[in-house]
């Protein structure tokens, strides 16, 4: 049903109309969220922009977007557009579309529970969490100022830890708005760092509403005998690669020339957590309820790749990155050490999780101490087999809910347990996004298009407002409930929306093309993917593959179709419109790896 409104109608095709009429056009409808368009920003919730505007339901329904050369303004339920004439189209009530109206398709078998999911975590969380000229507009901090929960519990933004995989989410998403929020987040972190007080350019934990910066956080454990620094280096490391992907995606050279010093500035945080033996006494990394005052093999490792990416982001100024490549080379070849001195854990074949200051080793069989360094290629050849063994030894444990920090959560005592309970040692979105791409560099779309599939669902059955940690009902929470921590979080929105296009889909920013291309789809089907970052179309068939380029100027893809079938990696220049199709040589049945 067409909204009411003191414009004359007229139908264009079935889901657009014309709106004419002396301005200003008014427009009513249900109540339900509302987003305009104002530039590159987003305003949730109302208020006045120009160009487009979003009206979606409450519940079911029709959505609608409404176009208009001139000023809109809008709240709940009322719609004034500054023009004689608007454009609306109808959509379903969480759209097929990122925010600026180009609509993705994605058809193979239960591609519809992926595309839901995606649809309703977008509009659902991720844009709303933007307040950047809504309720954050007269903050002391506002540009890149992007919540982490909805819900009114925690209001301040969340730099150190939040904003790796807000940036991952955002960046996957696809438009050009969704890029212009990741550079202002970017930008935020990198003065944040450059304003740190004690110049030694940490990321603070937070960022409060009142201009507060939460630069150092100690945290003791349950039973107060021990307490360790909260993501000390955390947001160092990941904002290398945030920045990287920003590059790849944008291909915005003077941007990081201008903000390269301020790059290296972060990085020399970590450099300066390292010992002379090459390890990172990180402290806190990722888990804000495990108590880790020495050094963690998950930190080392994700520091030692981080320090390769701004290498090859120094490369592309023509400037010597070599100082970096050193710093992953020590960390790496410390990674790879037997206890004491390294990491490598001989007596049970396997990384450990850290070591703390007095050298006592803790170890829980933690998933990500033990992937990512085969991920990065950090480990040898014996130890890549024997963590290979584990990970299929403890995959039940390892797969709960999609991904569990690691395989005896019971063991964890009251000295490594946080003061605030146990809430984050079982699954969180930030686990699950590098397991993922574990699963996806073995190239096991199977076990991607499950994880997915388990997320989609329960997001279904809590209609797409998902908490801070989940599948907790297992050791620590028995209470039925599915999660504890703090409600409408962004964290598997976000993630699952990074699996589905970059790890699943394929379709991922690159330094050396326009876009990688490297799909690890299960079954024959279609992607249509219209928005910005993509602009392509591509068909699996028994038979091979085809590739299109939907964008108006030519384009190089970086193309790997081994997760589908026999090929040769190959980087192709194609015109627009123009297609290439690669044919399936090898019809014999192909074994997926695990």
């Amino acid at each position: 049903m067409t909204p009411s409104t003191t414009a004359e109608l007229t139908r264009v095709d079935a889901r657009t109309w014309t709106a004419t009429g002396a301005g200003p056009l008014e427009f009513g409808f249900p109540p339900g969220p509302v987003f305009l368009l104002d530039g590159d920003h987003v305003l949730p919730g109302g208020g006045t922009g120009r160009d487009r505007c979003w009206v979606l339901p409450a519940a079911a329904g029709t959505a609608w977007l409404i176009s208009a050369d001139g000023e809109i303004s809008a709240e709940q339920g009322h719609v004034r557009v500054h023009a004689g004439t608007a454009t609306l189209v109808e959509h379903r009530a969480r759209p097929h579309a990122d925010v600026t109206g180009a609509e993705f398709t994605l058809d193979f078998p239960g591609a519809d529970e992926l595309a839901d999911a995606f649809a309703g975590f977008y509009w659902g969380t991720m844009l709303p969490s933007v307040v950047e000229r809504t309720l954050a507009a007269d903050y002391p901090d506002s540009e890149g100022y992007v919540l982490s929960t909805l819900a009114d519990k925690y209001a301040g933004t969340y730099p150190d830890v939040d904003h790796e995989f807000q940036v991952k989410g955002r960046i996957a998403a696809g438009s050009t708005l969704d890029l212009a929020v990741v550079r202002r987040m970017i930008e935020l972190q990198l003065r944040m760092m450059r304003e740190d007080p004690q110049q030694l350019w940490r990321d603070p934990c937070a960022v409060q509403p009142d201009g507060t910066r939460e630069y150092h956080v100690r945290r003791n454990s349950r039973d107060g005998r021990e307490n360790a620094v909260m993501f000390l280096v955390t947001g160092n490391v990941e904002v290398i690669e945030s920045i990287w992907l920003y590059v790849a995606r944008s291909k915005d050279l003077d941007w990081l020339r201008a903000h390269i010093d301020d790059i290296e500035g972060a990085a020399s945080c970590v450099e300066d957590c390292m010992d002379p033996l090459g390890r990172l006494w990180s402290d806190v990394y990722y888990e804000d309820q495990v108590i880790k005052d020495g050094r963690e093999t998950m930190a080392a490792s994700l520091a030692a790749h981080s320090f390769e990416l701004l290498a090859s982001l120094e490369a592309l100024l023509g400037r010597d990155g070599s100082r970096w490549l050193t710093l992953a080379e020590k960390l790496t070849a410390a990674i790879a050490q037997p206890l004491p001195v390294g990491y490598w854990d001989p007596e049970h074949n396997r990384f450990v999780d850290w070591v703390d200051r007095s050298a006592v080793v803790h170890d829980h069989v933690h998933l990500l101490a033990n992937v990512l360094p085969v991920l990065f290629g950090q480990a040898d050849v014996d130890q890549a087999r024997d963590v290979l063994a584990l990970v299929e030894r403890e995959l039940d444990e390892f797969q709960r809910f999609p991904t569990f920090l690691a395989a005896r959560i019971a063991d964890y005592t009251d000295s490594e347990i946080g003061d605030g309970g146990p809430y984050d040692l079982c699954a969180a979105g930030r686990y699950w996004c590098w397991d993922a791409a574990f699963w996806s560099w073995r190239r096991n779309g199977r076990m991607l298009f499950d994880q997915l599939t388990t997320v989609a669902r329960q997001g279904a059955a809590e209609d797409y407002v998902m908490g801070e940690r989940y599948d907790m009902n297992h050791v620590y929470y028995t209470d039925g409930t599915p999660w504890h921590g703090a409600a409408h979080y962004y964290e598997y929105p976000c993630v699952f929306t990074w699996v589905l296009f970059c790890e699943f889909l394929g379709v991922r920013p690159s330094l050396d093309a326009d876009l990688a291309v490297a799909p690890r789809l299960v079954s024959p089907g279609t992607v249509t993917l219209p928005q910005d970052a993509y602009q392509l179309h591509y068909a699996y068939r028994p038979d091979g593959f085809t590739l299109q380029n939907l964008a108006s100027t030519p384009r190089t893809f970086a193309l790997d179709l081994r997760a589908l079938f026999p090929a040769e990696p190959r980087t192709v220049e194609l015109g627009p419109g123009e297609t290439l199709t690669v044919a399936r040589e090898d019809r014999l049945p192909r074994r997926t790896p695990r």
